[in-house]
């Protein structure tokens, strides 16, 4: 197994002052007030290409949109800072956990109020969560299906029942989907906790929270605007406006970077990030990731007789020329084998060297494709930690056709991607994932599963629970209520292994991030990867 970069570990690679500038009139450094406004406003600007759908805490699912909910949002617990399955009481000041280990009882501050100057008590959580719980057609509510009632006995007091044990609550509970919004000011904007609600086109412009900003604008495809909220209840934020704008080119974040129009460029990688080295002020930040990027290939013969043949998928993972992918992402990368990220409990990595096209042709001649075909692979027109989609397609299109099967490359709109993902309407395609939780739980999302009751993958890959694959579904619901961590990480391996053996999903990386910004500005850049840039902790010089 090769040596990993610490998750999260800051590596400040460059911080490097170039001697004899002083009076030059080329400098190429990042200009300290480039981002003050002109109103006086302390002003910090992210360059990023984000994959922005909705900024509803309700809706989010997407991975930076929980930039802007740690932002704007409170919820009981929040992770720590830096750090990857770590909790603390946010709106909480702790918890009980009766002997059944289904009961959680919070105590809440109460000295918490929302940006409207209302008070945050029980009966906002409450309603935030029945909001999240009645709206199954979000995205969020998947993360909240253990949950079987909420009740507030008094105005500090929340109680939250489970319908079985759930070893990962607490961490969960951190994320999007228990954000806590204000309850009154939802309401008058259609806004329900039984069903019916309407209230997202105003939250998509909006913020009703308590955090430390306030969410002023979206402008989709261009940027998002956050103002600090004065009546934040928490030490408040020395930064006055923090603007997120959309750059989808690398080279643009770069640009900008170096001229001083932005603080931080958000999608670089390793290899891109060597066009900053030797820029006077510019900090470049580095650290593992939880997130992965892999194939879906759809079980739906009425999409592709041949690319739902189980031999074929198989195929697919032993073609794949593993190493390659590692490289392109750069140092600190992995290649889990499937579906449990390096980080999580009792993860295993796949050998480099697995690639096997003698057996990939075999498995071929056994589905009989021995003469191959032709398939469409779809990706969108976005990049995994600054490596682009259609770069890593196209090395998975040269990889195949070494076993014959011809791939043609779909790129289409990242929300156009995601819908026909959604409506489970594509046959062979490249996604993304990064966990809204860190806990091996928030995988079993890529268990079999079909229909109301089955899984996000199950039902975007059409893949069913089977005699055959009855072991992963028995593996997942003994690792879920299992809290003792020696047992989920054997639990884990064993997961992991039976998912080897039939599965819709080719894991191809696990990314490692790097980011740039401006020092001279900035006195930190905290990431966290659920939350992104820590918007709450960024501190000014």
């Amino acid at each position: 197994m090769k040596k990993k970069l610490s998750i999260f570990l800051v590596v400040l690679l460059i911080a490097v002052t170039l001697a004899g500038c002083g009076g030059s009139s080329g400098r190429d450094d990042a200009d300290k007030t480039a981002t003050d406004s002109a109103d006086g406003k302390k002003t910090v600007v992210i360059g990023a290409q984000t994959d922005l759908v909705t900024l509803d805490p309700g809706h989010m699912y997407e991975p930076y949109a929980n930039m802007f909910a740690y932002a704007a949002y409170d919820n009981l617990y929040t992770v720590k800072s830096e750090t990857l399955g770590e909790y603390e009481p946010s709106v909480a000041t702790g918890y009980t956990l009766d002997d059944s280990k289904t009961q959680y009882t919070f105590t809440l501050r109460d000295d918490v109020v929302f940006a409207s100057g209302n008070p945050l008590t029980s009966k906002d959580v409450v309603w935030s969560y029945n909001r999240v719980l009645n709206m199954p057609e979000s995205n969020a509510h998947v993360n909240m299906k253990n949950v079987k009632k909420v009740e507030a006995p008094d105005d500090y007091t929340v109680v939250i029942t489970l319908a079985e044990p759930e070893a990962s609550f607490l961490n969960k509970i951190t994320s999007n989907a228990y954000a806590i919004v204000d309850s009154e000011v939802v309401k008058e904007q259609g806004g329900s906790d039984t069903g019916g609600d309407t209230a997202k086109t105003y939250l998509d412009g909006t913020s009703a929270g308590s955090g430390p900003f306030i969410i002023k604008e979206w402008t989709p495809k261009e940027r998002v605007v956050m103002e600090r909220n004065p009546s934040y209840w928490g030490t408040p934020s020395e930064i006055d406006q923090i603007i997120v704008q959309e750059m989808t080119s690398v080279d643009s974040q770069i640009t900008a970077l170096k001229n001083g129009e932005i603080d931080i460029a958000l999608s670089l990688n390793q290899e891109t990030a060597k066009q900053l080295e030797g820029i006077e002020n510019v900090t470049i930040k580095q650290g593992e990731t939880a997130l992965m990027t892999f194939l879906v290939m759809s079980r739906d013969t009425a999409l592709s007789e041949k690319m739902a043949n189980p031999k074929v998928q198989e195929a697919v993972r032993y073609a794949l020329d593993y190493p390659a992918y590692l490289t392109m992402a750069g140092e600190g990368a992995s290649i889990p084998l499937n579906i449990v990220q390096n980080g999580f409990v009792g993860a295993l990595e796949r050998d480099e060297n697995f690639r096997d096209l003698d057996k990939a042709k075999a498995l071929m001649q056994e589905a009989g494709y021995e003469d191959g075909f032709n398939i469409i692979l779809t990706c969108a027109n976005n990049n995994s930690e600054g490596l682009e989609w259609t770069t890593i397609a196209q090395k998975v299109k040269e990889d195949l056709a070494e076993i014959d099967i011809d791939v043609s490359i779909e790129t289409l709109e990242a929300t156009l991607v995601y819908e026909k993902m959604r409506n489970a309407e594509m046959a062979f395609y490249l996604m993304f994932w990064s966990p809204d939780y860190y806990d091996i739980n928030n995988q079993f999302a890529f268990l079999p599963g079909l229909g109301e009751n089955g899984t996000i993958y199950g039902n975007r890959a059409h893949w069913d629970v089977t005699a055959d694959n009855q072991e992963l579904v028995d593996l997942g619901s003994k690792i879920y209520v299992e809290d003792d961590a020696n047992a989920r990480a054997a639990l884990s391996e064993d997961l992991q292994r039976a998912y080897e053996k039939d599965s819709p999903i080719a894991t191809l990386l696990q990314h490692t991030k790097t980011i740039a910004y401006n020092s001279e500005r900035l006195a930190n850049c905290p990431y966290n990867d659920l939350c992104k840039i820590e918007l709450h902790h960024l501190k000014l010089k």
